[in-house]
Formats: C-alpha cells, structure tokens, sequence
C-alpha cells in the first residue's frame, strides 16, 4: 500500500515540474513576442505535449486500478 501511494505521490510531483517548466518557458518567449506565438515555439509545444500525455497516462492507470 506505501509502495503504490509514494508511486502516485512522485509522478504527481514530477508532473508539477513538467507545469512549472512550461509557465516559466512560455513566459520567458512571451518577453520577446505575443503570447499566442510563443505557444507555438517548438520546444513550448514539446513540453505541453509530454505534460499532457503523462497527466493522461496517470489518469488511466487510476481509472482501471
């Protein structure tokens, strides 16, 4: 049961890294260009994408366990 809970714990605390390092990339481009185009960055794009499977992937192993 502690194995499962601090499996859960961490993958929820690595995905608020994933969170934070998106904000702090967006907001470092969006210095140098509006908003909107800096969401299409390459990279910006790369970690909402990485972000967003993880959180999906976390969200369905809780589903069927």
């Amino acid at each position: 049961m502690s194995n499962m809970y601090m499996q859960i714990l961490t993958s929820t605390m690595d995905s608020h890294k994933e969170t934070h390092k998106y904000a702090f990339e967006l907001v470092k481009a969006s210095r140098k260009m509006p908003v909107d185009r800096a969401e299409k960055q390459p990279h910006i794009q790369e970690i909402r994408k990485d972000y967003l499977q993880k959180s999906l992937r976390l969200r369905t192993n809780k589903k069927f366990r």
